[in-house]
This record gives C-alpha cells, structure tokens and sequence, in this order.
C-alpha cells in the first residue's frame, strides 16, 4: 500500500487505487466489512476489548441510577465495539431521551435511550425491534449505506455528517438491532428544542445494498448533560518508524474517545496524473491496524500477540477505536482514535514493541 514518498513516484498508481481514495468520498469499499457477522464494506474497523477507564470520579446518586436504568445492557457489553460509549455509560454520561416510536408500516418498534456529545462528535444510542420484519440485515448506515440523519431546530433543516461508521449489534434471539450512531456534534444547539429525523434504512446482503424507505423522528430539548468537554494538548514531538519520520501535533482528550493527530512524509494526500488528489495507507496506519482480528460475535477485537498502536495511561492499556477509522483531519493529519484515558497527565502513545513517547509530560 504506501512506501516513502520517493519510492511511491517510481510506481504507477493502480486504477483501483483511485476508488479507495478521492479524499473521504470512496472510503475503501472494495475492502471486507464483516462487523457483527454482516457483509459490508468499510476500509477497517476493530472493536476495543473490555476496559474500563475512570475518566472522572463520580457519585452513584439516584439520578445517576436513573440514567442507567434507561440504557439497555447492550450498549455497556463488548458487543458494542465503540468502548469510548462504554465507558461513558458506565460512568453515567449522557442525556437520557427514553422515547419509543412505532413504525406501522414496517412493523418495528425503535426505543430512543440516549444522546451524549463533545464538540467533535454525537452519538446517539437506539434500538428497534420486531415481530415480523427480519432485521438482521437491517443497519442505519450514515458511512456508505443509504440511510441519514437530519437536525430540525425551528426553520433550519439540515443533513448531519456521520462521524466514523458507528457501531452496531445484532441480537438474532429478540429480533433486535442496536446502534450507536455517530455523527457531528450538536451541542450549539443545547437549551433549545430540537428533532432528529433518521431517513430510510439500509439492508447489507450477501447480493449487495437495498433499503427501506421510513423516517423516525425524535423531539427533545438538549440538556447540557448530554455535553462533555474537550481538552487538546499540544505536543509538537517528533519520532521515526520504519525510516519514516512523524510528527505528533497534539492530543485530544474526551469523555467519549482520546484522540491523537500525527503528520508524517506518507500522511500528505498525493495527486495522479489529472490532478486527482488521493490518500494511502501511511506505515504508522499500517502498525495501527496491525493488531487487529475479527471475533465471530463480537466483530473487530484486538490481538493481543501482535504489535499495534496503543496508549497507556496510569499504567493501564488503552486500545483503539476503529469504529472511527474514516475520521478525516487536514489534509496532511492522519488521526489516531483511542478510548478515554484515566489521567491525562500521564498518557504514553507506544508503537509497536520499541517506540514509547509521552505525550503529556
């Protein structure tokens, strides 16, 4: 895939190439997207193992308990491979909406649990259910399905942009789908009374993409429960790998994700012969994706016998979160995602076996 910038000029770009890149708008569909025993397309993904990060020290109070008691036990379980959700589930982050609406036509129940936010991303928890539509092909694909999600506050409509490609599970014993949609931040809007519209769904299969055509709505006034701050530390280091050099510009911290954005001499997008700007796969993505394996239950998990990209905070391991893998920065970023940290006064990225760099000391 990629090579230092001199040895990718001696080359010929290949034809395909051209459909993995175009800045964001082909995100490598003719890669397998397997997640949660479905045949998609996506250009990686790998679901974090169980780990538990305290971001923030809190109280179990009654409200807290309250706010628990709406989630469904799915999206705090490893079958939800975006462990940033997890972990602010388990701390109580979030807004809860608990609203059931009722799609006649299809026959599906869709129960909307919650809406938690920073100033990068929303996710918004749900889950739909039915007695008589199968719905294990059936996915909210805001990435590359048909499906989209639209924000009404008064006279605006407008399309919100997804944010990575979500993450999802199938329970095949209820007939219920879960989603933790991800899409661009809100949380301009909090105080006000807004209303998400979720147009048409999507159905992977193993004969490729249909859909269904449906709007659920939901009403709510976006409390600041639902927000969450975020912290950005410049870092400005520099590090080799693999005889390329990279530069780690800053990192992000979150109650939903910890980011890191790296700049290197194979992250810059390079243009063919018509001036067609395209990207690939950096050495430092290559060692990213390098650690990851698909479980038959539980989609993309970590291998914890190979070498990958991770950090370390307190002395805990902190895995990646591939669910966000499409998550564009500059043109020269490439944007490492993490789970939230414990103490983000003592955060390590480690490449591979050897390269360890702090980033906040």
């Amino acid at each position: 895939m990629s090579n230092i910038k001199q040895e990718l000029e001696k080359i010929k770009i290949p034809k395909e190439l051209h459909e993995r890149t175009k800045l964001g708008l082909e995100k490598a569909k003719l890669e397998q997207r397997s997640n949660k025993k479905r045949t998609l397309y996506k250009r990686f993904s790998i679901a974090a193992a169980v780990c538990l990060i305290v971001v923030s020290t809190l109280t179990f109070t009654p409200v807290l308990a309250a706010i628990q008691e709406v989630y469904d036990k799915i999206f705090s379980s490893k079958h939800i491979d975006d462990t940033g959700v997890r972990t602010a589930i388990n701390l109580g982050h979030g807004q809860a909406v608990d609203q059931t609406f009722y799609d006649e036509k299809h026959d599906i129940t869709v129960h909307f649990e919650s809406v938690m936010m920073d100033d990068k991303e929303t996710k918004l928890l749900l889950t739909y259910q039915s007695k008589k539509t199968n719905l294990k092909n059936f996915y909210i694909d805001l990435f590359e399905g048909v499906s989209s999600i639209y924000l009404i506050v008064g006279d605006e409509r407008k399309k919100l942009d997804n944010v990575g490609w979500g993450s999802s599970y199938y329970d095949s014993k209820e007939n219920k789908m879960a989603e933790a949609l991800s899409f661009e931040s809100i949380k301009k809007y909090e105080g006000q009374d807004i209303r998400l519209e979720i147009e048409n769904l999507t159905i992977w299969n193993d004969s490729g993409m249909d859909s269904v055509q449906t709007t659920w709505p939901l009403d709510f006034k976006l409390d600041k429960s639902a927000i969450s701050e975020r912290e950005t530390v410049a870092v400005n280091k520099d590090f080799v790998f693999e005889k390329v050099t990279y530069k780690i510009k800053q990192v992000e911290f979150s109650a939903l994700e910890t980011r890191v954005v790296v700049t290197g001499n194979d992250t810059k997008p390079m243009k063919d012969e018509t001036g067609m700007k395209y990207r690939v796969m950096s050495k430092l993505e290559h060692q990213y994706l390098n650690a990851r394996r698909v479980d038959e239950e539980d989609g993309y998990v970590v291998n914890h016998k190979k070498s990958g990209v991770f950090l370390r905070s307190a002395g805990e391991k902190i895995e990646p979160v591939f669910s966000k893998g499409e998550v564009e920065g500059e043109d020269d970023e490439y944007i490492m995602i993490f789970a939230p940290v414990k103490d983000p006064q003592d955060c390590i990225l480690e490449v591979g076996d050897e390269i360890k760099i702090p980033l906040t000391k």
